[in-house]
């Protein structure tokens, strides 16, 4: 029994998404949508908010509850990397971003549900969602036709319209 999932693990493929990939920003530029049409405004229950200079004024309406504005959270790692690194075993798989901070350098998602993200993959393409209180976030990795990778991220913030961002990455010739 213990042999022959041995062998079926053996003969799987590695994902094709599997490598070291760097952004291409004229492909990615072509994805982009309008500015006008990802304005990002998070509306208030009637009252004005008022800033001078984007601090706001005291008793100037603004969001009563508590908690982080969906304004400060941080756009995931995907969409901040110029650079990427994608390795894969099989419970899991690891994202590396060399450009970014050390402390969001390696991003792991496990198959299934886990610390509430969902994460499924195939050989072609890669998924994760998740939700926090402020936002729902998807992101998706698949393999265009043309061998270049695509990611799309779906951000949901509460009260406000769902923004996707699209980014192309071309592999990384080996050495």
């Amino acid at each position: 029994m213990l042999s022959a999932g041995t062998a079926q693990a053996a003969t799987q493929q590695q994902p094709s998404f599997v490598g070291s990939w760097v952004l291409n920003q004229a492909e990615t530029e072509l994805l982009r949508d309008d500015l006008d049409e990802k304005t990002i405004k998070i509306p208030t229950a009637g009252r004005a908010q008022i800033s001078v200079m984007g601090i706001p004024l005291p008793g100037g309406g603004g969001n009563a509850r508590s908690g982080h504005s969906p304004l400060t959270a941080k756009q995931p790692e995907v969409l901040r990397c110029k650079a990427m690194t994608i390795s894969s075993s099989a419970d899991r798989i690891e994202l590396f971003y060399p450009d970014l901070d050390p402390m969001e350098q390696r991003e792991t998602l496990r198959a299934g549900h886990y610390r509430g993200r969902d994460s499924k993959w195939s050989r072609k393409g890669l998924q994760q969602k998740y939700k926090t209180s402020e936002r729902k976030v998807s992101k998706k990795w698949s393999m265009r036709k043309d061998g270049r990778l695509l990611v799309e991220v779906t951000i949901k913030h509460k009260k406000a319209k769902k923004l996707t961002f699209s980014r192309v990455f071309d592999r990384v010739a080996a050495n």
